[in-house]
């Protein structure tokens, strides 16, 4: 932990699921209206790049902004004990930012929508309550998997948002963090911010950066009004992660009592 600017942070909870994550480059001017000041566009965080093998390759073709389907199987406080929203499905928006004036890196979380009513209005202060459908089919036989995911989301501000994707199970990878090295802030209140410690198997199922593509099928219709700014069909989906399975542990510069519901 020598050199870590987080070693002195409190546990706040933990969580254990299962995550699907699109990259995109949206519309720029779009993006940093949801930003707060002084934070800027800026690349995707170190350990995503490091996880991806990328770190010494020309990046090009790196998504400005990540969609994060996740399926919490369980979330716990920092007793280890279940919250009261232990079990949900939800999709975030998180954007890739630099402080201008301090020169910190990381994620700016921006929105999430949750099927636990009791997961709002979240960590972050910005979650709002959804419908939310999952299904998640996998074959498997002699070398070959492959993986049928759907995922509709239906605020209920109004909208939907529908992914259906079927791929061939490619490149795995055991990501292990020794320390907590991955911040995010809530745009809401950037006194807000949560950084994350994880051991996941990250599945790269397509990024463009390495030529990498192991989808079969895909579909993506958005009509979420919110969302309307980023998909105005100038958007380009660059990235496709999975983690079949992740385990993190979650850190905050505030003591744990101020983070439960």
């Amino acid at each position: 932990m020598t050199g870590n600017p987080y070693s002195n942070y409190f546990l706040a909870d933990s969580s254990i699921g299962t995550r699907l994550m699109l990259g995109f480059i949206a519309p720029a001017a779009a993006l940093q209206q949801r930003l707060p000041q002084p934070w800027r566009l800026s690349e995707i965080p170190a350990p995503y790049l490091e996880a991806l093998n990328v770190h010494t390759q020309k990046r090009v073709a790196m998504p400005n902004v990540m969609f994060v389907f996740n399926d919490f199987l369980l979330n716990l406080d920092a007793q280890r004990r279940p919250r009261i929203d232990s079990r949900a499905h939800s999709l975030g928006l998180n954007i890739p930012a630099i402080n201008s004036d301090t020169g910190e890196r990381g994620m700016i979380h921006t929105r999430l929508f949750t099927d636990n009513p009791h997961g709002v209005p979240g960590h972050y202060n910005d979650a709002l309550p959804a419908r939310i459908r999952r299904e998640y089919h996998v074959v498997g036989e002699e070398a070959m998997t492959t993986v049928s995911e759907h995922f509709q989301v239906d605020p209920d501000t109004g909208g939907t948002l529908d992914l259906q994707i079927t791929y061939n199970r490619g490149m795995l990878i055991r990501v292990v963090g020794d320390y907590p090295n991955f911040p995010l802030w809530s745009a809401v209140d950037t006194r807000i911010q949560r950084v994350y410690q994880e051991e996941s198997v990250l599945e790269v199922i397509r990024t463009d950066t390495l030529g990498i593509n192991y989808v079969q099928s895909m579909t993506l219709q958005v009509t979420i009004p919110e969302f309307a700014d980023l998909f105005d069909k100038s958007e380009r989906l660059v990235t496709i992660l999975g983690n079949p399975h992740y385990a993190r542990k979650v850190f905050s510069p505030v003591a744990p009592a101020a983070h439960e519901l």
